[in-house]
């Protein structure tokens, strides 16, 4: 359904003659009318909390390309199946001759941001493993190092992710064991001697990475980065006259980019591995570690710090990793025989939870947990409804406090300015698609679930993101739409 300019119809589910209503009606039809594209389609949903009424409809049941904002239905699934205290947890054991790491979906090891806050290095948990060798006589590993993946099903990209995207850090595969975001971070300086070749360091270390150097030190131009799909070579070429970080190129393989910088870190530590790197199912039926297993350490993530970063930073691995680690949970619960976390499974546990909140599902696709494929469709309507019955839960303050704040933090940091901390909100953007879904606080105490979604435009996503912020300064009684921000 089209919105066309200068004849727009809202639905508005609204008693008459509430003089404060039909100034917000208003107010939000003129928002809506500023659409510069007559064929836009645009949904809207805003839902009155407290009352549990629906104030504002546009669209609002017409299934659109979500972006982003489809990380909410995988974070209030995760909420709610796995619950609020759960934690990722990596575990490091042996059999006596092989070292063996046993996953666990967790995105956080080695994730830079996280690490940066903890005032360590991305190798520091590696490190930590190392020191419990090293303090029970452990030098030198006479087996294997063994990484057991198989919470995960071994489909690490999704089929419907564009193949452009695949070696950007956003569409970075997605593992049982994860490192540094499963992405490769290439930095190029000078040499001293023009037309020498640039130096170059990676991160995270390891012996994968094979780095074809063409480019040279000084002169003009800009060095460029080429990685051919699928393999583990890195083309630098160009010109470098300054320090040069490159933005994180995606490896191909989770696990064995966690399993050789793991081997390499122990290698700086004194920690020698003889054996080789090799995968190998160890978990039982039934997901628990044999007993013929010594553990020597575990590391855990608690499910707020995975929430945080993907509803403030927008981390399309964090919320991967969550849904296909709720849907193995899902699967397990439900008596599915050999459960493992897979996209279509996730896909399962979140329609099973949408029908549970009593959401009519008709037109709600999920493909995957981060908004990524274009597969992904949902309505304004089911979007704002299931923000809604998230508010009313016991996990709903920490679903609420994961996402961007207005003013403050995260994607709206720097949007709302003049409502800093009233709205809380999950941001999506993709080209032709631009959304936002979140909770509005207003001048007189309410609050507002809403979801707003503009799919189909061209050119910039500007003015759909100004005509968002004022829908949130109208409902949050701010006057003048246009005003701050």
């Amino acid at each position: 359904m089209r919105t066309v300019l200068g004849a727009i119809i809202i639905s508005v589910l609204l008693p008459c003659g509430a003089p404060a209503q039909s100034r917000i009606e208003h107010q939000l039809r003129s928002a809506l009318a500023s659409l510069p594209h007559s064929d836009v389609h645009a949904g809207v949903c805003i839902i009155d909390i407290g009352s549990g009424k629906t104030i504002f409809a546009e669209n609002a049941d017409t299934p659109l390309t979500p972006a982003s904002t489809m990380k909410l239905f995988a974070m209030v699934t995760a909420l709610t199946e796995l619950g609020p205290d759960f934690a990722f947890e990596t575990i490091l054991a042996t059999d006596g001759t092989n070292l063996i790491v046993i996953g666990d979906g967790d995105p956080a090891f080695g994730d830079e941001k996280i690490h940066r806050r903890l005032g360590e290095s991305i190798t520091a948990d590696f490190e930590r493993w190392a020191g419990v060798l090293l303090e029970s006589g452990v030098g030198s590993i006479p087996g294997d190092l063994i990484i057991d993946e198989s919470i995960f099903d071994d489909q690490w990209a999704h089929p419907s992710w564009e193949e452009g995207d695949l070696d950007n850090w956003y569409a970075a595969p997605v593992g049982a064991l994860n490192f540094n975001d499963n992405c490769v971070d290439v930095t190029v300086r000078p040499d001293q001697t023009r037309d020498a070749p640039a130096l170059i360091t990676i991160q995270p270390e390891t012996t994968l990475v094979k780095i074809v150097n063409k480019c040279r030190s000084s002169g003009t131009g800009t060095p460029v980065i080429h990685h051919p799909h699928d393999t583990f070579e890195y083309i630098v070429s160009g010109r470098c006259a300054k320090h040069w970080p490159f933005a994180s190129v995606s490896f191909p393989d989770p696990g064995l980019l966690f399993a050789d910088s793991l081997w390499t870190a122990l290698a700086k530590k004194s920690v020698a591995v003889r054996g080789t790197i090799r995968r190998k199912r160890l978990r039982l039926a039934d997901g628990t570690v044999p007993p013929m297993l010594t553990i020597l350490g575990r590391r855990t993530t608690a499910l707020s710090d995975v929430l945080l970063r993907i509803g403030k930073n927008s981390q399309n691995l964090f919320a991967e990793c969550l849904l296909k680690r709720t849907a193995y949970a899902w699967a397990k619960r439900r008596g599915l025989a050999n459960p493992q976390g897979s996209w279509p499974l996730g896909s399962r546990a979140v329609l099973a939870l949408v029908e549970r909140c009593g959401i009519n599902t008709q037109g709600l696709v999920i493909a995957d947990g981060s908004g990524l494929s274009r597969d992904n469709t949902c309505s304004a309507r089911q979007m704002a409804s299931l923000l809604a019955w998230m508010h009313a839960r016991g996990e709903g303050r920490l679903l609420h406090d994961s996402l961007s704040t207005s003013g403050v933090d995260g994607s709206l940091r720097k949007r709302l300015t003049n409502l800093p901390g009233r709205v809380h909100a999950k941001t999506g953007t993709m080209k032709g698609v631009s959304a936002l879904s979140g909770y509005v606080d207003a001048d007189t105490g309410r609050r507002y679930a809403f979801a707003i979604i503009f799919n189909g435009y061209r050119g910039p996503s500007t003015p759909y993101k100004r005509i968002q912020d004022d829908i949130c300064r109208v409902l949050s009684g701010t006057q003048n739409g246009h005003a701050g921000g």
